[in-house]
């Protein structure tokens, strides 16, 4: 990625600023990100979130997106805790510190919307997740989930568990590496910078990952067998984040502006922004000539059953942490039904 690289959408907006002669801003949030900037979940998510910061305060807090990640995805929570970066996205499942709460939302079957999955997890996180303080060294704004993780891989459509054992499968977060070990797969945590090479050189077999990631890497060529999971076979959440400092130095009015468009509202957006890229990545993977093997009932029995003491094992570390764990699930799983039907899915 180039140096230089400035999102086209902010330096439009910085110039229009400009040339009304409105006054610079009085804030500048240094944004860290990851992943290319063509993805649907940075391009028309990520991206024009930090658009709408700017035009809801009118220009007093600007978003400038950085040229390049200050360093690994999985330290990004400490770097804005420590302002190594005023805000960014950081996704708990990933991160040095064990987190544990997130996971509420990236348990299987839990539903095939990215945006009805993101605003459910505002919610949960709100009421249930954020009184626990697990974050609490962070100004969270907003969240997503991106969209339901389906099975990819080199060597055999995977129509059973039987399947999945001995295959070396990179995963994206703590929920699916566990999930890949009861199964029989070989959980390998790979940065998503080396996905591409671990998977183009045979290192890794397959991944689990939603269909725009296989479109957004050009992964189809050497993955030809993709295993369709209805509400997907896990999900992946990710928090966005300023500086409590950052935040503390920026007015209440405007405060109350930027979570205007955060909260649930920029959880809707930037989920949707996952679906998109989904439906894309479907389309995509059919053209390829990815053979797709829809998952039989008989499967996603064999995945609930290894799920179960999965969930009982959250439930106790919520409980630890004074989270009535089977509330908070039942409580995210009846609203992403209410979001659902809401939506049309």
């Amino acid at each position: 990625m180039k140096t230089k690289f400035l999102l086209a959408g902010a330096l439009a907006c910085a110039q229009m600023v400009a040339a009304a002669g409105i006054a610079q801003a009085d804030t500048t949030l240094r944004f860290g990100w990851y992943g290319s900037p063509e993805a649907d979940f940075n391009k028309n998510g990520t991206f024009k979130w930090g658009e709408q910061v700017e035009e809801v305060t009118d220009g007093r807090v600007k978003v400038e997106f950085l040229a390049q990640p200050p360093g690994s995805p999985r330290v990004f929570y400490d770097l804005i805790r420590d302002r190594v970066m005023d805000a960014g996205y950081y996704s708990p499942g990933i991160a040095q510190r064990p987190f544990v709460l997130h996971q509420v939302a990236e348990l299987p079957f839990l539903g095939d919307s990215a945006e009805a999955n993101s605003a459910a997890y505002w919610r949960i996180y709100k009421e249930y997740l954020e009184p626990a303080g697990e974050h609490s060294d962070v100004q969270i704004v907003t969240v997503s989930t991106h969209g339901p993780g389906m099975i990819h891989n080199s060597k055999r459509p995977i129509e059973s568990a039987a399947d999945l054992e001995g295959l070396k499968m990179r995963v994206p977060g703590d929920t699916i590496g566990e999930l890949a070990d009861k199964l029989g797969a070989t959980a390998m945590s790979v940065p998503f910078t080396e996905v591409n090479q671990v998977i183009s050189n045979g290192i890794a077999d397959g991944i689990f990952v939603p269909y725009n990631a296989v479109r957004d890497m050009s992964l189809a060529k050497y993955l030809p067998y993709t295993t369709d999971v209805p509400g997907g076979i896990y999900n992946f959440v990710f928090h966005f984040a300023i500086n409590k400092e950052a935040w503390n130095e920026i007015s209440p009015e405007d405060q109350e502006a930027i979570m205007s468009v955060s909260g649930e509202a920029g959880a809707r957006m930037i989920g949707h922004s996952w679906d998109v890229g989904d439906a894309a990545g479907r389309e995509y993977v059919k053209e390829q000539g990815v053979e797709i093997t829809q998952m039989s009932p008989e499967f996603k029995e064999e995945i609930d059953a290894a799920f179960i003491p999965m969930r009982e094992a959250w439930f106790e570390k919520a409980q630890e942490l004074g989270v009535d764990g089977e509330a908070a699930f039942q409580a995210y799983q009846d609203e992403v039904a209410k979001l659902n039907e809401e939506i049309g899915k």
